[in-house]
């Protein structure tokens, strides 16, 4: 029998791991009592299965003895080498469980064997399989409303838009083999995770789908727990994209991104549904891991129904009385909205009494200020009265709360109320996703009462009632999020409350917080870092390492010793290189040399190898001068790992490319890039190929690889048909342009982009126009720039605003006659302050004086969204009202900062910054002078 065709031997697995466990001194060897608690079984079976006396029944009990024994080896510095290939290997522990079960039933075919390996593996996947999801609520799809008590099935007719058109080519893809994703993005109940639900028809005809909703014990942790476990033909349901990648959410964007680029496991297909506001949020720095998970992944949602998509609407609610009603009463074709229950919910607002009103008020603040999706009833309870003024909360009963919950449970015309309990049901998953941590029954606020409170009550400082309630009985994970919102609206008091709090029930973002917060208050109190380091659970490299940056700001010398004392590095994991940086560069920076180089030397040795934890590890050895341990890790020559010919590999590799360059590795960096200008998807990555020409390879003057990438003509290969075609290739432009190919340009600009790129996206316009311009293709920026001054969309103020003083800067008068006599002002939303800001600016620039008194008419210091946390979206603002003289516009912006909880730029206006030093109370007033006695 040929070696490949040899079924592992579990004896010989067996022995070697039992021999590598004897090896282990650090602290004595794992004892029987410890992996037996790890794997669930008793310590006298864990001694039978490794001496080989007993068999074991099951693999997966097994498998967790493997983990714990390799999991305590990573705390020392131990050579592995010498072991059988698949020790550390599941695939290779169950085919040897398998053969081994088969070898003693006396079951030899080799047929019978891998049937048996595929059901094993398929046990151990993640998921359920796709025939047997047959609930779409449980997915999370809004209930309709009922219509006289009946209805018809249990979703209404379903009618296909151009996005199911774009979702349904997402799923070809898939079908066809390829791992993809795809993020529905629109406001609530808009209909995102119906049109998901509809998308998995031809993967169920299909057959052998699987299906896994990761919720338990909470969203992210679920995902990071087994994401690594993910198989093939499996859809990723990730509703509420938000809770998995939000803040704080970059290691599972980076699975994300691994198991996208894994083509082990594909085809993989991951669905996700985010709020238009909650894809700007994370999408704003266009470096993180999230934002680049969700490149190009996006697909539009339109939230009315209009043109041949309302016809048909019509035609199905013949059939169909909700959708009948639907159609007669929805307020500007949002018939899903309508169904979802929507107006019935507001209604169901306006009419409540003061108690159940207060109550879904209160929801609705936690909610905005960041808030998981679950509240405690406690605190509820505890928050509500707060809401109430003494004359109704004299008014109301001792039942008053039971009273305001019944009331808000009822189902508004058959679709979920207000704000309702969470229950367990049919595959919600155990009763522990559905109590807080003290066993709390938890409440859930409607999606469409969400989204109208983070409008309605945006510029209101809730009462401080709901914050002594959440610092009592708020989820410590949500501890940290709401203290930071204190803090963002100048109740630094109380967000301190609130971090302390989150530290000492184990959230350890919030020690850095803490810790760097109350040091800018008084730098000579080290009675915080003390008790943050006392408290503090340090069980993430990551933010272990902040931590330690703080008390490095902080001068706190004692509380690093205290922190290094309770944190041996020799016992941390090393499955996240990205977060292993981060701690890395706190050890430098407070001069802990030893504890740097040990962790540093197993990282370089150890640590898995994808793209971005390479990089990040690469950049911190390097700031640290750590020779020797860069050395190490290009031995084990990271930059053959990385799988090339998809958008997300590209993106990997745009990563690790710099860091290798940064770091010396020569050799690595041109093996590396000759494979990328080799293999890059040129139709799949089309954005990521300009990337690739300019920041990294230009960036080292790797002229061998740019005439490779140039000799695959990556001109020819841009569509310029879809919505980011403009934006293609003006990147892709600015790139040829950078590094002198005139002939790529010359064949690029033969395709007469500026006559056929679409006109949907006036900021891609803009963009490439200004690569025209630079380029100097002089008749290219004519044509396009008479096209978008006539017919660009004029909703984007920030857009319009670029667009205009790129149209100024290459001194295209009538163009920017054209563009102003479309009335901008009276047309771009106001929903984005920095937009806004640019747009006066462009207008002042083109001295478009009748347009700025139309814009300052609408009163956009009013009227524009202001986002919290993010103080440089109005300071752009500030400077365009500053131009343009409104100073009465000025003083009503700052005034909305507080509530809004941009409170960092409501004190860089002149002489708040002394007069607020300790912050507001809730009435606006400045706060007192206090300290760390003032906390409980």
């Amino acid at each position: 029998m040929e070696a490949a065709d040899q079924e592992p031997d579990l004896a010989v697995l067996l022995t070697a791991l039992a021999r590598f466990r004897r090896r282990i001194t650090l602290d004595g060897q794992p004892s029987d009592r410890t992996l037996a608690k790890a794997a669930g079984v008793s310590p006298t079976t864990v001694g039978a299965w490794l001496r080989g006396a007993r068999f074991p029944q099951q693999i997966d009990p097994l498998i967790r003895i493997v983990d714990a024994v390799r999991e305590h080896a990573r705390r020392t510095t131990h050579a592995w080498a010498g072991e059988p290939a698949g020790l550390w290997d599941k695939r290779c522990w169950r085919d040897a469980h398998i053969a081994e079960a088969r070898r003693r039933a006396g079951e030899t075919s080799r047929a019978v064997r891998a049937a048996d390996a595929r059901t094993v593996l398929e046990s151990g996947r993640p998921g359920t399989p796709l025939d047997q999801v047959t609930d779409p609520f449980v997915l999370e799809v809004h209930r309709p409303i009922t219509v006289d008590g009946a209805t018809v099935g249990v979703l209404p007719s379903y009618v296909r838009r151009v996005h199911d058109e774009r979702l349904g080519q997402v799923v070809d893809r898939v079908l066809g083999g390829t791992s993809a994703m795809a993020v529905l993005v629109a406001g609530s109940s808009a209909g995102k995770t119906r049109a998901c639900w509809e998308a998995l028809g031809p993967l169920r005809a299909a057959g052998g789908w699987r299906l896994w909703h990761p919720f338990d014990p909470t969203r992210r942790e679920a995902a990071l727990q087994e994401l690594d476990r993910v198989g093939p033909r499996t859809v990723l349901w990730l509703n509420e994209t938000q809770e998995y990648v939000g803040e704080g959410g970059e290691r599972v964007a980076a699975k994300l991104r691994a198991l996208l680029t894994d083509r082990a496991r594909a085809p993989v297909l991951v669905l996700g549904t985010l709020w238009r506001k909650h894809h700007a949020d994370l999408t704003r720095s266009s470096g993180s891991q999230v934002a680049q998970l969700l490149d190009d992944v996006v697909i539009e949602v339109p939230e009315e129904f209009t043109g041949a998509a309302l016809e048909a609407m019509r035609r199905a609610a013949q059939a169909d009385a909700r959708l009948a009603e639907a159609v007669e009463h929805a307020v500007d074709g949002k018939i899903n909205q309508y169904l979802a229950g929507g107006p019935e919910l507001l209604k169901r607002l306006e009419t409540a009494e003061p108690a159940a009103k207060a109550v879904i008020w209160a929801a609705m603040d936690l909610r905005r200020l960041g808030h998981g999706t679950t509240i405690p009833l406690a605190l509820l309870k505890t928050a509500a009265p707060a809401y109430l003024t003494d004359t109704e909360w004299d008014a109301a009963g001792e039942d008053w709360l039971e009273q305001a919950l019944a009331y808000t449970a009822e189902p508004c015309k058959g679709a979920r109320g207000p704000l309702t309990r969470v229950r367990p049901g049919r595959g919600r998953g155990p009763a522990a996703t559905v109590v807080d941590p003290d066993g709390e029954p938890v409440y859930r606020l409607a999606d469409y009462l969400d989204q109208h409170g983070r409008v309605t009550r945006a510029d209101q400082i809730p009462p401080v009632g709901l914050w002594t309630a959440a610092a009592a009985h708020a989820h410590p994970t949500d501890l940290g999020v709401l203290g930071d919102a204190a803090w963002a609206r100048g109740l630094y008091r109380e967000g301190a409350q609130l971090h302390k709090q989150a530290v000492s029930r184990g959230n350890v973002p919030a020690a850095g917080a803490l810790v760097r917060r109350l040091h800018e208050l008084d730098p000579t109190d080290r009675r915080p870092a003390r008790w943050a380091v006392a408290h503090a659970c340090l069980d993430d490299p990551f933010h272990v390492g902040n931590l330690l940056d703080s008390l490095h700001r902080a001068g706190a010398h004692d509380q690093i010793a205290m922190l290094l004392a309770r944190y041996p590095v020799s016992g941390v994991s090393l499955d996240r290189p990205a977060d292993l940086g981060a701690l890395l560069d706190g050890l430098h920076k407070v001069g802990a040399h030893e504890q740097f180089t040990a962790l540093a030397e197993r990282a370089a040795a150890h640590a898995p190898l994808d793209p971005l934890g390479v990089g990040v590890l690469l950049d911190s050895l390097r700031k640290a001068g750590a020779h020797d341990q860069i050395a190490a890790l290009l031995a084990r020559d990271p930059a053959a790992h990385i799988p090339l010919g998809t958008h997300y590999s590209a993106l990997s590799l745009l990563r690790l490319l710099p860091s290798l360059r940064r770091a010396g590795a020569h050799d690595q960096f041109t093996a590396l890039a000759q494979r990328a200008a080799a293999h890059t998807a040129l139709d799949d990555a089309p954005l990521s190929v300009g990337r690739l020409l300019m920041d990294s390879l230009h960036a080292a003057e790797a002229h061998a690889q740019i005439a490779a990438v140039l000799a695959r003509h990556p001109a020819s290969h841009l569509p310029l048909d879809n919505r980011h075609s403009a934006l293609t290739v003006a990147r892709l432009l600015n790139s040829l342009h950078e590094v002198g190919a005139h002939t790529q340009i010359a064949a690029l600009l033969a395709h007469d982009p500026a006559g056929r790129v679409p006109l949907d996206d006036t900021a891609d316009l803009r963009a490439l126009l200004d690569s025209l311009r630079k380029a100097g293709a002089h008749e290219q920026f004519t044509a396009l720039a008479q096209r978008a001054a006539a017919h660009a969309p004029l909703d984007d103020p920030n857009a319009v605003g670029l667009l205009l003083m790129t149209l100024d800067v290459a001194e295209a008068r009538s163009h920017v006659a054209t563009l102003l006599a479309r009335d901008p002002a009276g047309r771009v939303l106001l929903d984005d302050p920095c937009g806004v800001g640019a747009l006066l600016v462009g207008l002042y620039f083109s001295k478009a004086r009748d347009q700025i008194a139309a814009l300052l008419a609408r009163d956009p210091a009013a009227n524009t969204t202001l986002n919290p946390g993010v103080p440089d979206e109005p300071r752009l603002l500030m400077f365009g009202l500053s131009l343009v003289r409104a100073h009465d516009q000025i003083t009503a912006l700052a005034e909305r900062l507080l509530a809004a909880g941009l409170f960092e730029a409501f004190m860089q206006i002149d002489g708040h910054k002394e007069r607020f030093r300790f912050g507001r109370e809730p009435d606006g007033s400045a706060a007192d002078r206090w300290g760390w006695e003032d906390l409980e």
